[in-house]
Order: structure tokens, then sequence, then C-alpha cells
């Protein structure tokens, strides 16, 4: 379940992660310090680029701008919530996140010198990674790790990691990510964004009021037809059959330095009926990623019953396709794409996961990036 940045910057403040002051825009309180910072609401992002978050400077501008951004769609996404809160000097902007590792089966944390920006966009050698044991926990070692490679105190950041994690553990979290991390000119640090995903599955234990989610969303469809699907921020779709292939999937395609738009479990009623794979690879296709990985091994379905819904859907399309597939009737449905330009196929996980990357970056797909 992805939250809201309203809904993390609770967790964080429930947690002890310092914030700004804020309050969603009905709520704003007569003792808001200005300027603010007004900020759309939408499960995805690219805010800024979009003009989604805007300064305020005072009182009477409040609703003028509020009522602006709710007319907003981005990504898709259409703006039902602003967020306002006050206005943060800093010297500084770090990036730091815990992430689950799925592959490696284990917490990762990371960070930055470079906040403010996407971290894939971040080279690796200016990326601090330290995988946590899950049985060992997080030790003072690292923490000091970071302080020495971010340049920081240790007081303030070994505070703030210690609350990231008792947040990463209490509420099964899959990421907790501060980007930016502001650091003032006193030393003292506020989370300036928050992105957190936890387990929808499981009752959060921290008190919060979590926002309406809108209705029709990328979430909610896939589970109308029968998959389960997560819409995210970057180039390329993934959609595989079962969740832990799904993470392995996921895992690899970053580690090849790729984004994911999209990470859908084609779920067991799909895998045996076209028109839902159809359906399914619609609503992934309306995402517009930049490009689309299947990874699927059938034992008891019949790989054909996928192929012919990505054949019918995707075949002769621009957008270029990579399909590693095992299992029942896979020489078959080998065949049958292998008569679209734009599509690949491949019995090799980490080739396909390269060869998806590679086309994203060849000649004339590179400007996507």
């Amino acid at each position: 379940m992805k939250l809201y940045e309203y809904e993390g910057k609770r967790l964080f403040e429930n947690y002890g992660i310092p914030i700004a002051k804020g309050w969603l825009w009905q709520q704003l309180s007569e003792e808001a310090r200005y300027p603010l910072m007004a900020k759309s609401q939408v499960l995805t992002g690219g805010r800024g680029k979009a003009g989604a978050i805007v300064e305020v400077t005072d009182r009477s501008k409040v609703v003028l701008i509020a009522q602006d951004l709710l007319k907003k769609t981005i990504r898709g996404h259409k703006v039902s919530h602003v967020y306002l809160e006050e206005k943060i000097d800093y010297d500084r902007e770090l990036y730091l996140s815990i992430i689950l590792d799925r592959n490696k089966k284990r917490p990762v944390l990371l960070a930055s010198g470079k906040g403010g920006i996407d971290i894939e966009a971040v080279s690796r050698q200016d990326i601090l990674t330290i995988p946590i044991h899950p049985l060992m926990g997080l030790q003072a070692y690292m923490k000091r790790k970071v302080s020495y490679f971010l340049q920081v105190e240790f007081r303030k950041i070994d505070e703030i990691i210690d609350h990231m994690w008792q947040l990463f553990s209490d509420e099964q979290a899959e990421l907790i990510e501060i980007n930016p991390l502001f650091v003032q000119s006193n030393g003292e640090m506020v989370a300036g964004d928050a992105k957190v995903i936890i387990d929808g599955h499981t009752k959060p234990s921290a008190n919060i009021d979590y926002l309406p989610r809108q209705k029709g969303s990328f979430e909610e469809k896939c589970s109308d037809i029968g998959a389960v699907g997560v819409e995210l921020d970057g180039n390329i779709a993934v959609i595989t059959s079962g969740a832990g292939l799904g993470m392995a999937t996921f895992d690899l395609v970053c580690s090849k330095r790729g984004t994911v738009r999209a990470l859908v479990d084609l779920g067991g009623h799909v895998i045996h009926d076209v028109n839902a794979a159809e359906e399914l690879i619609k609503e992934v296709r309306r995402l517009s990623p930049k490009g689309i990985l299947f990874n699927f091994y059938f034992q008891v379905a019949s790989c054909k019953v996928t192929a012919t819904a990505i054949a019918n859907i995707l075949g002769g399309d621009s957008l270029p396709v990579v399909v590693r597939l095992r299992g029942i009737d896979q020489e078959e449905s080998e065949n049958l794409l292998s008569v679209f330009p734009n599509i690949e196929t491949t019995h090799d996980l980490e080739k396909a996961c390269e060869r998806i990357n590679f086309k994203l970056e060849g000649p004339g797909i590179a400007h996507h990036r």
C-alpha cells in the first residue's frame, strides 16, 4: 500500500522523524508561518515537473492555489487532496531510505549526498548501500558509516535512522524514503518528502487518518480483473506469474539500472483467460511505460494464453517488449511471438532484464529516459 505524502508525514511525526508543520488545506492553522508549500497529493511522482508543488506567500492565496491544484491530473492520477507545510530554509539536500530487497531477503539502508532528485539518476559511487541482516537488525556502525559518508553530525543522523528503522519494522514496510532530507544552517535535519510503502494486508500500528483512495486506480482495475498491480514511477512495466517471481524480477531490473513503471502479478484467473489477460495488458499500456518485460513460468496453465494476449495487444506495436517464458506450450508460444519485430523472447531472466534496458537506451529511445 503506497501512502500519500501527508500520510507518510503523519507516520514520520508519530515515530519522531522531524518534519515541517503541515496541514491539509481545509484544516490550515491560523498559526501557520508563511511562506508555505502547497503540495498536490497523488500516488505517483513527477509533481514538481507538473507544476503541482507551489509556494504560497500569504493566507489570501491559499484557496485559489488549492483549487487550481485540485484541477490537475498527474500521470493519470487526479489530484484530490492538497497538503500545506511551512517552507524550510536549508543548506543541503540529502537522500536517505530503507528498502526491502526481496531478492536478497533483507532490508537495505541507502544514503546519498545528492538528494532532491530521483535516486535512479544518481551515480553508484554517490550512493552508500548497507545491507541489514534481518536477525541482527540495524547496527551502530552502519549509522556511523552514513554519518561519515554524508559528512553530517552523527547525533542528528543517528536518531533519524533509528526512527526510520523502527517505523520500517513496526509497519512491515517495503520502503521508507526521505528525499530530500533537508540540512539547515544549524545542522538540524527535516524530512522534505515522505515516500512510504507498507504491507496493505496488515493493520497499521500507528493511529493516523488515511485519505480516501481514488476510485478507478490502476491497483483497483488490476484487482477487478483478478491480478495484483502496483503503479510506480519508472519506465519499465514488469508483468510476472507470481509475487515472488515479480520481486526477483523487479530487483534484477533495478540492478541493471532500469526503473519500474508498474509491477503486476498475473494471478490465478488471468493466466487461464485470454480476455482477462488482454484487459490487464491494456491497463498496463495505459500507464505509458517505455517498455514491458514479461516473466512467466507455467507448470499448470498454458503459456499460449498469455502469449496470445501479448500478441493481440502488443504485437506490431512500437513499444519494446521482452518476454521470458518457461513451461507448458513454451515452444509454440515463442513461435507465436517471434513474428513481431517489437517482441523479443528469451529463456534467461538476466538476459531479459538486460535486453529491455538495452532497448530503452538504444538509438531513438534514449531520450525517453
